[in-house]
């Protein structure tokens, strides 16, 4: 390679390897925490919902909601599922709901 090259090309090559390597070790991460979510599972009942607002800091008209569901395990841990006003709505504390290895949500039961 001329060394002309080398001065212009060598550090944009150089940006790309690193922004690359950023960019895989991210997916890599995301994957794992994708996988491990599936792959857990558990039984519980419904202990708390979290209802919780927060305005956009855009736009100050905009309100985001956020609804959660507290599990306690069988096992005696709590577990937090972030979901949607109507999944939250059909929940009322003392429901039972189990987990499947493999699914992402967990399924009411009874």
């Amino acid at each position: 390679m001329q060394p002309e090259k080398a001065v212009i090309f060598g550090p944009i090559i150089i940006f790309f390897v690193i922004f690359g390597a950023l960019i895989i070790g991210f997916l890599v991460v995301v994957v794992k925490l994708v996988a491990k979510g599936r792959a857990s599972a558990w039984k519980g009942e419904l202990v708390d919902k979290l209802y919780n607002t927060q305005r956009d800091f855009d736009n100050d008209k905009k309100v985001n909601q956020f609804f959660t569901l507290v599990f306690k395990t069988e096992d005696g841990k709590t577990i937090k599922v972030g979901t949607s006003k109507q999944v939250y709505d059909t929940y009322n504390i003392g429901d039972k709901a189990e987990k499947k290895s493999g699914e992402f949500w967990p399924k009411k039961l009874g």
